[in-house]
């Protein structure tokens, strides 16, 4: 099967073509069988433009890098309409400018997008000069063939009329999704046509789906969300409930998860580990107390954990920048 892309440059370029196997892998995750073509610019010494990929009569798997001292312009052909595509940014950040009046988008590393393309051509900006992008596109043709999660996914992003691009919303790829697509390009132990087209053909649906899911909002990101505010709604009720937040033991316990886990948690939502969360929020009640009350300071530490004023007043200090007492003859000179 003829590979569905085409690329070009606003610029002359010499274009070597390997079979598969005769060039090193693009990706550190390299696809079996796939045929590798490079790009060359004599006026500009030191830009390469890669691509790697594998075609055959369902799907078209097509990586390529960029690396050049000064931004460019890469423009993707594609000579059958409609095509469904997945792309996905490995590395660096790209700028699409849509045909019309659509909407320049410069998505993060990482980022997914579903799309049904019906023009025939799309200019991709390297603003950095090197970036590492994914394609997987799948003819209008071959929907029924691929399977059903195709077809779904493909109604989600369902525009009107039929013959007008649909792009569907940003995805941050989670592990999951990550984690398939790896599966998908990169099986180990292929060393036929057959072999792959097969592996492809059973591992596609699983990929689709998840791509479902995040479009419908069942992403890992989400999930990670609900589960923090989950964690904080917690704190904020044994808080309540006891005067003090809880011990990161108790909060373990609730949120069943890993220690690793939690802290990437508190690291995508408040920005510190859940150590210094918690610490930050028992220093709030601490300052709450001794504002508040004249009970002495000995006895706040202990109520809140602590074996003597000293050993409070450390942590105190550096987070407020003053002693329990400075902090509360300060309070009461004011």
């Amino acid at each position: 099967m003829p590979h569905i892309f085409h690329i070009a440059f606003p610029f002359d370029v010499a274009v070597s073509q390997y079979r598969p196997g005769g060039h090193a892998p693009v990706c550190a995750y390299p696809m079996p069988l796939s045929f590798t073509e490079t790009y060359r610019c004599e006026a500009i010494p030191d830009f390469m433009f890669t691509r790697q990929w594998y075609a055959n009569q369902l799907i078209t798997i097509d990586l390529t890098e960029g690396d050049s001292p000064d931004p460019f312009t890469a423009i993707l052909h594609h000579s059958e309409t409609p095509v469904y595509v997945l792309a996905v940014t490995l590395e660096g950040r790209f700028r699409y400018d849509p045909p019309g009046e659509g909407v320049p988008q410069t998505p993060p590393p990482g980022t997914v997008y579903f799309a049904r393309l019906c023009n025939s051509e799309y200019p991709i900006q390297f603003p950095a000069g090197t970036g590492r992008l994914l394609f997987i596109a799948v003819h209008a043709a071959q929907l029924d063939v691929v399977g059903e999660d195709f077809v779904e996914l493909a109604d989600l992003i369902a525009a009107t009329p039929p013959a007008e691009d649909a792009i569907g919303p940003p995805i941050p790829a989670d592990s999951l999704l990550m984690r398939r697509l790896i599966r998908l390009i990169s099986p180990k132990g292929i060393k036929r046509r057959k072999d792959f087209n097969l592996h492809l053909q059973q591992q596609l649906p699983a990929l689709c789906s998840a791509v479902k899911g995040m479009l419908r909002g069942k992403s890992q990101l989400h999930y990670d969300t609900d589960k923090l505010a989950a964690v904080i709604a917690f704190i904020d009720q044994e808080e309540r409930e006891h005067g003090f937040p809880p011990e990161l033991s108790s909060v373990l316990d609730f949120a069943c998860v890993s220690a690793d886990k939690l802290e990437r948690l508190f690291h995508s939502g408040p920005g510190i580990t859940p150590g210094a969360y918690l610490l930050a929020r028992k220093l709030e009640a601490i300052k709450a107390q001794l504002l508040t009350t004249d009970h002495p300071v000995y006895l706040i530490a202990q109520q809140f954990g602590y074996s003597d004023s000293a050993a409070m007043n450390k942590p105190f200090k550096k987070y407020f920048g003053l002693s329990p007492l400075q902090l509360r003859r300060q309070q009461q000179n004011s």
